[in-house]
Protein backbone atom coordinates (compact mmCIF):
# COMPACT_ATOMS: atom_id res chain seq x y z
CA UNK A 1 0.00 0.00 0.00
CA UNK A 2 0.69 3.47 -0.24
CA UNK A 3 -0.07 6.96 0.95
CA UNK A 4 -1.17 5.41 4.47
CA UNK A 5 -4.32 6.11 5.68
CA UNK A 6 -6.14 9.28 4.91
CA UNK A 7 -7.21 10.95 8.04
CA UNK A 8 -10.24 10.57 9.68
CA UNK A 9 -12.20 13.56 9.03
CA UNK A 10 -11.52 13.01 5.47
CA UNK A 11 -13.25 9.79 5.78
CA UNK A 12 -16.24 11.25 7.12
CA UNK A 13 -16.69 13.72 4.84
CA UNK A 14 -19.12 12.71 1.51
CA UNK A 15 -17.15 11.33 -1.35
CA UNK A 16 -17.17 8.13 -4.23
CA UNK A 17 -14.39 5.93 -4.67
CA UNK A 18 -12.98 4.59 -8.00
CA UNK A 19 -10.62 1.79 -8.45
CA UNK A 20 -8.67 0.87 -11.54
CA UNK A 21 -7.32 -3.04 -11.21
CA UNK A 22 -4.64 -3.94 -13.47
CA UNK A 23 -1.90 -6.91 -13.82
CA UNK A 24 0.36 -5.45 -12.24
CA UNK A 25 -0.47 -2.19 -10.31
CA UNK A 26 -4.29 -1.95 -8.72
CA UNK A 27 -4.90 2.32 -8.03
CA UNK A 28 -8.17 3.23 -5.55
CA UNK A 29 -8.60 7.11 -5.68
CA UNK A 30 -11.35 8.67 -3.03
CA UNK A 31 -12.27 11.94 -3.68
CA UNK A 32 -14.98 14.54 -2.55
CA UNK A 33 -17.44 16.81 -4.48
CA UNK A 34 -15.14 19.38 -5.43
CA UNK A 35 -12.70 16.89 -7.41
CA UNK A 36 -10.15 17.03 -4.60
CA UNK A 37 -8.16 13.46 -3.59
CA UNK A 38 -8.93 12.72 0.03
CA UNK A 39 -6.99 9.41 -0.34
CA UNK A 40 -5.24 7.17 -2.40
CA UNK A 41 -3.66 3.79 -2.16
CA UNK A 42 -2.32 1.67 -4.81
CA UNK A 43 -1.53 -2.33 -4.32
CA UNK A 44 -0.22 -5.04 -6.42
CA UNK A 45 -2.35 -6.63 -9.58
CA UNK A 46 -5.80 -6.95 -8.93
CA UNK A 47 -6.59 -9.62 -12.52
CA UNK A 48 -8.81 -12.44 -10.93
CA UNK A 49 -7.10 -14.40 -13.48
CA UNK A 50 -3.28 -13.56 -12.64
CA UNK A 51 -3.60 -13.42 -9.17
CA UNK A 52 -5.10 -16.36 -6.76
CA UNK A 53 -5.49 -13.60 -3.75
CA UNK A 54 -7.50 -10.71 -5.33
CA UNK A 55 -10.09 -10.76 -2.92
CA UNK A 56 -8.03 -10.03 -0.11
CA UNK A 57 -6.09 -7.63 -2.12
CA UNK A 58 -9.23 -5.48 -2.94
CA UNK A 59 -10.85 -5.58 0.69
CA UNK A 60 -7.68 -4.48 2.51
CA UNK A 61 -7.40 -1.34 -0.96
CA UNK A 62 -11.18 -0.59 -0.68
CA UNK A 63 -11.86 -0.74 3.19
CA UNK A 64 -10.20 1.48 4.35
CA UNK A 65 -11.62 4.03 2.18
CA UNK A 66 -15.58 2.87 1.93
CA UNK A 67 -16.57 5.15 4.94
CA UNK A 68 -19.29 7.17 3.53
CA UNK A 69 -18.90 6.78 0.03
CA UNK A 70 -22.42 7.65 -2.18
CA UNK A 71 -21.18 5.93 -5.55
CA UNK A 72 -17.94 3.69 -6.32
CA UNK A 73 -16.86 3.07 -9.68
CA UNK A 74 -14.45 -0.22 -10.64
CA UNK A 75 -12.89 -1.30 -13.57
CA UNK A 76 -10.45 -4.69 -13.32
CA UNK A 77 -8.75 -6.33 -16.12
CA UNK A 78 -9.95 -9.86 -16.82
CA UNK A 79 -13.81 -9.00 -16.02
CA UNK A 80 -16.13 -9.78 -18.96
CA UNK A 81 -13.94 -13.27 -19.59
CA UNK A 82 -15.83 -15.66 -18.04
CA UNK A 83 -19.32 -14.62 -16.35
CA UNK A 84 -18.71 -17.08 -13.07
CA UNK A 85 -15.84 -14.74 -12.11
CA UNK A 86 -17.32 -11.81 -13.19
CA UNK A 87 -20.27 -12.61 -10.53
CA UNK A 88 -18.36 -13.15 -7.40
CA UNK A 89 -15.87 -10.06 -8.73
CA UNK A 90 -19.46 -8.14 -8.01
CA UNK A 91 -20.00 -9.98 -4.95
CA UNK A 92 -17.52 -9.22 -3.54
CA UNK A 93 -17.48 -5.39 -4.06
CA UNK A 94 -21.30 -4.85 -3.40
CA UNK A 95 -19.67 -6.66 -0.08
CA UNK A 96 -16.99 -4.18 0.16
CA UNK A 97 -19.14 -0.89 -1.17
CA UNK A 98 -22.69 -1.21 0.50
CA UNK A 99 -25.60 0.63 0.66
CA UNK A 100 -24.20 2.75 -2.29
CA UNK A 101 -24.72 3.15 -6.12
CA UNK A 102 -21.73 0.80 -7.61
CA UNK A 103 -20.49 -0.07 -11.06
CA UNK A 104 -18.25 -2.84 -12.44
CA UNK A 105 -16.58 -2.77 -16.43
CA UNK A 106 -13.40 -3.92 -17.67
CA UNK A 107 -10.41 -1.64 -17.37
CA UNK A 108 -10.30 -0.55 -20.92
CA UNK A 109 -13.59 0.47 -20.62
CA UNK A 110 -13.24 2.47 -17.65
CA UNK A 111 -10.06 4.19 -19.72
CA UNK A 112 -12.10 5.12 -22.25
CA UNK A 113 -14.36 7.12 -20.28
CA UNK A 114 -11.55 9.02 -18.97
CA UNK A 115 -9.84 9.68 -22.23
CA UNK A 116 -12.79 11.67 -23.45
CA UNK A 117 -14.33 12.34 -19.83
CA UNK A 118 -17.31 10.41 -20.71
CA UNK A 119 -18.00 11.62 -24.35
CA UNK A 120 -17.59 9.65 -27.49
CA UNK A 121 -14.49 8.23 -28.95
CA UNK A 122 -12.08 5.61 -29.39
CA UNK A 123 -9.71 4.04 -26.85
CA UNK A 124 -6.70 2.50 -28.54
CA UNK A 125 -4.43 0.46 -25.53
CA UNK A 126 -1.48 -1.28 -26.47
CA UNK A 127 0.60 -2.83 -23.88
CA UNK A 128 1.36 -6.22 -22.78
CA UNK A 129 -1.94 -7.04 -25.23
CA UNK A 130 -4.06 -4.69 -27.47
CA UNK A 131 -7.94 -3.68 -27.53
CA UNK A 132 -9.89 -0.95 -28.68
CA UNK A 133 -12.73 0.28 -27.11
CA UNK A 134 -15.64 2.47 -28.83
CA UNK A 135 -17.90 4.71 -27.06
CA UNK A 136 -20.82 6.49 -28.56
CA UNK A 137 -21.43 8.92 -25.73
CA UNK A 138 -24.80 7.79 -25.20
CA UNK A 139 -24.77 4.94 -23.18
CA UNK A 140 -22.97 2.02 -26.55
CA UNK A 141 -19.87 0.42 -25.92
CA UNK A 142 -17.96 -2.00 -28.43
CA UNK A 143 -15.15 -3.98 -27.87
CA UNK A 144 -12.57 -5.03 -30.71
CA UNK A 145 -9.65 -7.21 -30.31
CA UNK A 146 -8.32 -7.93 -26.52
CA UNK A 147 -7.92 -11.54 -27.61
CA UNK A 148 -5.56 -12.61 -25.73
CA UNK A 149 -1.87 -13.73 -27.15
CA UNK A 150 -2.81 -16.69 -28.51
CA UNK A 151 -6.21 -15.36 -30.43
CA UNK A 152 -5.32 -11.59 -30.71
CA UNK A 153 -3.15 -9.06 -28.98
CA UNK A 154 -1.83 -8.17 -32.53
CA UNK A 155 0.40 -4.81 -32.55
CA UNK A 156 0.82 -4.96 -28.86
CA UNK A 157 4.28 -5.11 -27.32
CA UNK A 158 4.00 -8.91 -26.68
CA UNK A 159 3.10 -9.48 -30.63
CA UNK A 160 6.21 -7.09 -31.29
CA UNK A 161 8.87 -9.09 -29.01
CA UNK A 162 7.19 -12.30 -29.91
CA UNK A 163 7.73 -11.53 -33.63
CA UNK A 164 11.56 -10.37 -33.13
CA UNK A 165 12.53 -13.41 -31.38
CA UNK A 166 10.82 -15.53 -34.22
CA UNK A 167 13.05 -13.65 -36.46
CA UNK A 168 16.14 -14.10 -34.66
CA UNK A 169 15.21 -17.92 -34.86
CA UNK A 170 14.89 -17.52 -38.30
CA UNK A 171 17.74 -15.69 -39.31
CA UNK A 172 19.69 -18.26 -37.27
CA UNK A 173 18.67 -21.58 -38.63
CA UNK A 174 18.98 -20.09 -41.95
CA UNK A 175 15.27 -19.55 -42.98
CA UNK A 176 15.78 -15.55 -43.09
CA UNK A 177 19.12 -14.61 -43.97
CA UNK A 178 18.58 -11.23 -44.88
CA UNK A 179 17.40 -11.37 -41.43
CA UNK A 180 21.12 -11.40 -39.64
CA UNK A 181 21.92 -8.04 -39.37
CA UNK A 182 18.70 -7.48 -37.30
CA UNK A 183 19.51 -11.06 -35.40
CA UNK A 184 22.94 -9.85 -34.71
CA UNK A 185 21.84 -6.61 -33.36
CA UNK A 186 19.12 -7.40 -30.96
CA UNK A 187 21.45 -10.29 -29.79
CA UNK A 188 23.85 -8.08 -28.66
CA UNK A 189 21.33 -5.97 -26.84
CA UNK A 190 20.21 -9.06 -24.89
CA UNK A 191 23.76 -10.25 -23.84
CA UNK A 192 23.61 -13.16 -26.05
CA UNK A 193 25.97 -14.59 -28.26
CA UNK A 194 25.63 -13.40 -32.42
CA UNK A 195 26.17 -16.74 -34.29
CA UNK A 196 24.09 -20.00 -34.15
CA UNK A 197 23.92 -22.18 -32.52
CA UNK A 198 24.99 -20.41 -29.13
CA UNK A 199 22.49 -17.38 -29.85
CA UNK A 200 19.33 -19.83 -30.29
CA UNK A 201 20.39 -21.78 -27.20
CA UNK A 202 21.18 -18.15 -24.93
CA UNK A 203 17.45 -17.26 -26.44
CA UNK A 204 15.97 -20.55 -25.11
CA UNK A 205 17.72 -20.52 -21.55
CA UNK A 206 16.04 -16.70 -21.46
CA UNK A 207 13.13 -17.86 -22.37
CA UNK A 208 12.86 -21.20 -19.83
CA UNK A 209 13.97 -19.05 -17.02
CA UNK A 210 11.45 -16.30 -17.06
CA UNK A 211 8.69 -16.41 -14.26
CA UNK A 212 6.00 -14.39 -16.44
CA UNK A 213 7.42 -15.15 -19.80
CA UNK A 214 4.10 -12.90 -21.73
CA UNK A 215 5.95 -9.82 -20.26
CA UNK A 216 9.22 -10.47 -20.63
CA UNK A 217 8.81 -11.00 -23.88
CA UNK A 218 6.96 -7.92 -24.49
CA UNK A 219 9.75 -5.99 -22.90
CA UNK A 220 11.75 -7.16 -26.15
CA UNK A 221 9.37 -4.39 -27.77
CA UNK A 222 11.52 -1.39 -25.93
CA UNK A 223 15.08 -2.82 -28.17
CA UNK A 224 13.06 -2.72 -31.25
CA UNK A 225 11.85 0.82 -30.83
CA UNK A 226 15.53 1.65 -29.67
CA UNK A 227 16.93 -0.41 -33.30
CA UNK A 228 14.38 1.24 -35.63
CA UNK A 229 15.41 4.88 -34.03
CA UNK A 230 18.96 3.78 -34.76
CA UNK A 231 18.05 3.29 -38.56
CA UNK A 232 17.48 -0.77 -38.44
CA UNK A 233 15.07 -1.34 -41.50
CA UNK A 234 13.83 -4.63 -40.36
CA UNK A 235 12.75 -3.34 -37.06
CA UNK A 236 11.46 -0.16 -38.66
CA UNK A 237 9.31 -2.60 -40.66
CA UNK A 238 8.14 -4.50 -37.88
CA UNK A 239 6.87 -1.33 -35.73
CA UNK A 240 4.78 -0.72 -39.39
CA UNK A 241 3.49 -3.75 -39.19
CA UNK A 242 2.30 -3.46 -35.37
CA UNK A 243 0.52 -0.08 -36.22
CA UNK A 244 -1.34 -1.12 -39.28
CA UNK A 245 -2.85 -4.11 -36.83
CA UNK A 246 -3.50 -1.23 -34.49
CA UNK A 247 -4.72 1.18 -37.07
CA UNK A 248 -7.40 -2.52 -38.07
CA UNK A 249 -8.62 -1.76 -34.38
CA UNK A 250 -9.77 1.80 -34.63
CA UNK A 251 -11.22 1.35 -37.98
CA UNK A 252 -13.36 -1.47 -36.74
CA UNK A 253 -14.35 0.26 -33.77
CA UNK A 254 -15.61 3.44 -35.33
CA UNK A 255 -17.37 1.07 -37.85
CA UNK A 256 -19.88 -0.02 -35.08
CA UNK A 257 -20.86 3.24 -35.09
CA UNK A 258 -21.02 4.26 -38.24
CA UNK A 259 -23.30 7.43 -37.96
CA UNK A 260 -20.78 9.36 -35.62
CA UNK A 261 -17.09 10.62 -36.34
CA UNK A 262 -15.35 9.25 -33.28
CA UNK A 263 -12.65 10.43 -32.38
CA UNK A 264 -9.38 8.63 -31.42
CA UNK A 265 -6.56 8.86 -28.12
CA UNK A 266 -4.40 5.88 -26.42
CA UNK A 267 -2.76 4.37 -23.19
CA UNK A 268 -0.36 1.84 -22.91
CA UNK A 269 3.14 1.15 -23.11
CA UNK A 270 3.81 0.44 -26.95
CA UNK A 271 2.77 3.96 -27.24
CA UNK A 272 6.04 5.46 -26.39
CA UNK A 273 7.51 4.46 -30.13
CA UNK A 274 7.38 8.01 -31.96
CA UNK A 275 7.62 6.01 -34.93
CA UNK A 276 4.95 3.81 -34.43
CA UNK A 277 2.86 6.77 -33.12
CA UNK A 278 3.76 8.92 -36.26
CA UNK A 279 2.47 5.52 -38.79
CA UNK A 280 -0.99 5.45 -36.80
CA UNK A 281 -1.51 9.23 -37.17
CA UNK A 282 -1.12 8.44 -41.25
CA UNK A 283 -3.96 5.71 -41.03
CA UNK A 284 -6.21 7.24 -38.56
CA UNK A 285 -5.46 10.66 -37.89
CA UNK A 286 -4.21 12.73 -35.53
CA UNK A 287 -4.80 11.19 -31.93
CA UNK A 288 -6.95 13.25 -29.42
CA UNK A 289 -4.66 13.22 -26.29
CA UNK A 290 -6.68 11.28 -22.86
CA UNK A 291 -8.70 13.98 -20.75
CA UNK A 292 -8.18 11.78 -17.61
CA UNK A 293 -6.11 8.67 -16.82
CA UNK A 294 -7.90 5.32 -16.37
CA UNK A 295 -8.96 5.94 -12.77
CA UNK A 296 -10.54 9.63 -13.61
CA UNK A 297 -12.99 7.92 -16.14
CA UNK A 298 -13.96 5.57 -12.67
CA UNK A 299 -14.64 8.82 -10.60
CA UNK A 300 -16.56 10.58 -13.70
CA UNK A 301 -19.37 7.80 -13.48
CA UNK A 302 -19.28 7.47 -9.80
CA UNK A 303 -19.73 11.29 -9.75
CA UNK A 304 -22.72 10.96 -12.14
CA UNK A 305 -24.22 7.93 -9.86
CA UNK A 306 -23.90 10.25 -6.85
CA UNK A 307 -26.05 12.92 -8.81
CA UNK A 308 -23.31 15.33 -8.41
CA UNK A 309 -22.52 17.90 -11.31
CA UNK A 310 -20.02 16.74 -13.35
CA UNK A 311 -19.27 19.91 -16.21
CA UNK A 312 -16.36 21.14 -17.75
CA UNK A 313 -14.77 22.86 -14.55
CA UNK A 314 -15.34 20.03 -12.18
CA UNK A 315 -13.64 17.93 -14.73
CA UNK A 316 -11.02 20.47 -15.34
CA UNK A 317 -10.55 20.19 -11.72
CA UNK A 318 -10.06 16.69 -11.07
CA UNK A 319 -7.85 16.38 -13.89
CA UNK A 320 -5.30 18.30 -12.29
CA UNK A 321 -5.79 16.65 -8.92
CA UNK A 322 -4.91 13.23 -10.55
CA UNK A 323 -1.81 14.85 -12.16
CA UNK A 324 -0.53 16.52 -9.18
CA UNK A 325 -1.29 14.31 -6.54
CA UNK A 326 2.01 11.70 -5.67
CA UNK A 327 0.87 7.98 -7.06
CA UNK A 328 3.57 6.28 -6.07
CA UNK A 329 4.13 2.74 -7.87
CA UNK A 330 2.67 -0.83 -6.72
CA UNK A 331 4.78 -2.04 -4.11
Amino acid sequence: MADGPAPLSRLQSPAILAVDGGGTKTLAVRIGPDARIQALQVAGGSNPFDHPGWKDLLANLVTPLAQNIQASAFGLAGYGENRETGRLLLAHLHHLCPGAPLSLTNDVDMACTGAFAGGAGVLLLSGTGSMAWAADGRGQTARVGGWGPVFGDEGSAYWIGRKALQRVCQAMDGRAPAAQPFAVQLCTAMGWPTESPGALDALLGWYSQQERPRPAIAQCARLIDEMAEAGCPEASALLTQAAQHLASLVRTARARFPNDTLPWSYAGSVFKSRQLLATLTDLCGPPQQPRLPPVGGGLVRAARAAGWPVDTAWIDQLAHALETHPQPGAP
